[in-house]
């Protein structure tokens, strides 16, 4: 190669040298630093506090579940347990089993029932004059019902029932009302007759109470208002006055009816009342559930 063309690369090496290197480190600068990833801070750990001078100005954590509105578009309040006004909790597992039967009944005689009252309607007046438990006193006539003994102060025979319950000592008393206002709202009979309850035990504390399912009809004496369907939601509320302690619930059904649930019509002249005949079998039924003094103690 000769000296001139060794000079002329020499130059040009120079002149790229010079002019195209600043160029060449600008772009490798510019390209590191758009690379450079930027320093995250690291997540704090879950429950870790954050460490601030002034903890009181941390902001907490917005609740961002739907809250409950009203028509208007404005939130509803809730009460204390989170329920909104006018509607009831979910009741506990414990509140929502119902007594169980009770099984300690023992067979007694009829002296048992010397000491007894029996409050009822027609069914009890039955019980009465063709029953064989004589010895009984016994509150009852002709359509008496929860609301007339509670609401009117019905009487029987010129007393009261207020009279009547605090006339003497009373060992056991039978409630047995229900058939004549079951065609009514159960929810307002059954008010009545817890408060009848209510009364017994606070003018009667030593005596047991039996709280008495109502007695079905025949299929040929069912109607709309007088309803099997009706007469067992309603005994189904007052079996859940029965605490097995002070107050034992007690059904006669089994006794009667004819295997599909309603009462039989060989039993009945009417399709509501036994025959006067049948009424001594009902007697000894009641002496099957008596119970043990101890156990109502």
């Amino acid at each position: 190669m000769s000296n001139f063309k060794r000079s002329l690369y020499t130059f040009l090496l120079v002149f790229t040298c010079l002019f195209a290197s600043p160029f060449i480190w600008w772009q490798i600068w510019k390209t590191g630093k758009e690379q450079k990833p930027s320093k995250t801070p690291d997540p704090p750990a879950v429950g870790a506090q954050a460490k601030s001078g002034n903890s009181s100005q941390s902001e907490p954590e917005k609740d961002t579940a739907e809250k409950p509105t009203g028509a208007d578009g404005s939130e509803t309040p809730t009460s204390a347990d989170g329920t909104q006004p006018g509607t009831a909790a979910a009741p506990t597992e414990a509140a929502a089993v119902s007594t169980e039967p009770y099984n300690g009944f023992i067979l007694a005689d009829s002296s048992y029932f010397d000491d007894a009252l029996f409050i009822g309607d027609s069914r009890t007046v039955g019980l009465r004059d063709y029953g064989t438990l004589k010895n009984a006193d016994y509150f009852c006539s002709v359509g008496l019902s929860a609301t007339g003994i509670t609401k009117n102060n019905e009487a029987v025979d010129g007393v009261t029932f207020d009279t009547k319950i605090d006339g003497k000592h009373y060992g056991k008393v039978y409630i047995m009302l229900g058939i004549n206002e079951v065609g009514n709202d159960l929810e307002g009979v059954i008010t009545y007759y817890r408060a009848i309850v209510e009364k017994v035990k606070a003018h009667q504390p030593d005596a047991i109470v039996y709280v008495c399912a109502n007695l079905r009809v025949s299929q040929s004496a069912e109607t709309s208002v007088i309803s099997n369907t009706s007469i067992n939601t309603l005994n189904s509320m007052i079996s859940q006055l029965a605490d097995n302690k002070k107050v034992f619930y007690i059904d006669i059904n089994a006794l009667f009816d004819d295997g599909t649930g309603y009462l039989t019509e060989a039993y009945t002249f009417d399709g509501v009342h036994p025959l006067a005949e049948h009424y001594p079998d009902w007697c000894d039924w009641l002496c099957s559930k008596a119970i043990p003094y101890y156990a109502a103690n």
